[in-house]
């Protein structure tokens, strides 16, 4: 990955279109985290702390990855950060949001963090996905792995977030975020909460324990255990599909979801 490019470093139109929708900057931060970005900055102004991410026109994956997280950013209020604008200009896309300052959230079993991670994806259950067809399902998401019968275990009317890493997950005065939505899907209402279950595993927590927080969604508890051990195949095919033996730490940890 390329490091992220600095404030200084963008066209003058680029920076010049900034500061005429939030005034003069008068700081800026990069941010290196990100990989479907080429520019990620905190800028603060006379009147405003936002949060700047940029990718190229001409990096179609990315671009089309930031229109994304734009499209849904009105469905996800109260979750993720409010969108201020967005504008393409000299081969740039931009998109500008409120500033969170917050940090992001520590996974590791004594951190104390996973209940309020837990508090947000609660809290996320309720957004559901702009019309249009703008979001792909979650069947057609892992499509090239699918059986018969496996689509209709992954329906569902959520909007998910799908990577909740924790470079995704920030923490400020108590509150979780969920931000980057570069990749949201419509499907069951757990699944982001049984995705972040492994995350803690992955993290050091042993599986009965993860499990027990995931119990605290009732509905992973409710669904049928038929559907989740679905999910639990074909995000583990799909893994494997892509990343070979490498895949299996992962895949186990997935399987231990179900017991």
């Amino acid at each position: 990955m390329e490091p992220h490019v600095g404030w200084d470093e963008l066209p003058a139109a680029v920076r010049a279109v900034v500061e005429e929708r939030d005034g003069e900057v008068l700081s800026a931060e990069t941010v290196p985290e990100g990989i479907t970005c080429r520019t990620a900055l905190i800028l603060s102004t006379a009147t405003a702390r936002l949060f700047l991410k940029g990718a190229l026109v001409a990096d179609r994956g990315s671009w089309e990855a930031q229109r994304m997280e734009a499209g849904v950013n009105a469905a996800v209020g109260g979750v993720g950060p409010a969108m201020r604008w967005e504008a393409v200009v000299d081969g740039w896309h931009l998109v500008a949001f409120d500033h969170v300052d917050g940090r992001h959230a520590d996974l590791t079993p004594r951190s104390g963090d996973a209940a309020i991670v837990a508090d947000v994806l609660r809290r996320a259950r309720s957004c559901r996905a702009p019309g249009g067809g703008l979001v792909p399902s979650l069947a057609e998401r892992y499509r090239r792995v699918l059986r018969p019968g496996d689509a209709e275990a992954l329906e569902g009317s959520s909007l998910l977030h799908t990577d909740t890493n924790p470079h995704n997950l920030l923490i400020a005065s108590r509150c979780g975020y969920l931000v980057d939505w570069a990749m949201p899907a419509v499907g069951p209402a757990w699944v982001d909460a049984a995705q972040t279950a492994v995350r803690l595993m992955g993290y050091g927590w042993e599986p009965r324990d993860a499990r027990a927080w995931l119990g605290g969604f009732p509905e992973w508890e409710h669904a049928a255990r038929a559907g989740r051990a679905v999910f639990v195949r074909v995000v583990s095919d799909d893994a494997t599909a892509r990343f070979g033996p490498y895949a299996e730490g992962e895949n186990a940890r997935f399987r231990a979801l179900l017991g």
